[in-house]
């Protein structure tokens, strides 16, 4: 198997091979892309996208683990009748911070969904909740 040439990757495939690559198996490669990363972040406009992409992935991480239970489905409800409550977020984004700046994360719901926002990174997302069947 022939080694890929990483150098003509653009920073979201490089970002993609970065969290898919078996590091212990191929620690050279593994090197070679978080150098090329680096590298290619020294641009600002580079440096935006990239961290526009780790924010989102992080985002879409949190969406997956929002789980509906019991609490979850009662939290709207109660929340209307507790003052305590009215300015808590479930506890997916608790603790949670940047992944880009490890700065504060401002978790807001609006129109059915969560938004979070990096006020440093100046990055917002929105998020829905996935609800499955059973």
């Amino acid at each position: 198997m022939s080694k890929p040439d990483f150098s003509s990757y653009s920073i979201e495939e490089l970002l993609d091979c970065k969290q898919n690559i078996d590091k212990d198996r191929y620690p050279e490669r593994y090197r070679e892309i978080l150098d090329l990363i680096a590298l290619l972040t020294q641009d600002p406009k580079i440096k935006r996208s990239h961290d526009e992409i780790v924010f989102i992935e992080f985002c879409e991480a949190l969406r997956d683990d929002l789980r509906i239970t019991l609490d979850d489905n009662l939290w709207p409800i109660l929340k209307l009748f507790s003052k305590r409550l009215r300015d808590s977020v479930p506890s997916t984004f608790q603790d949670q911070v940047c992944p880009v700046c490890s700065g504060d994360l401002h978790i807001t719901q609006r129109f059915g969904a969560w938004e979070v926002e990096c006020q440093t990174c100046d990055m917002v997302y929105s998020i829905t909740e996935r609800h499955s069947s059973i």
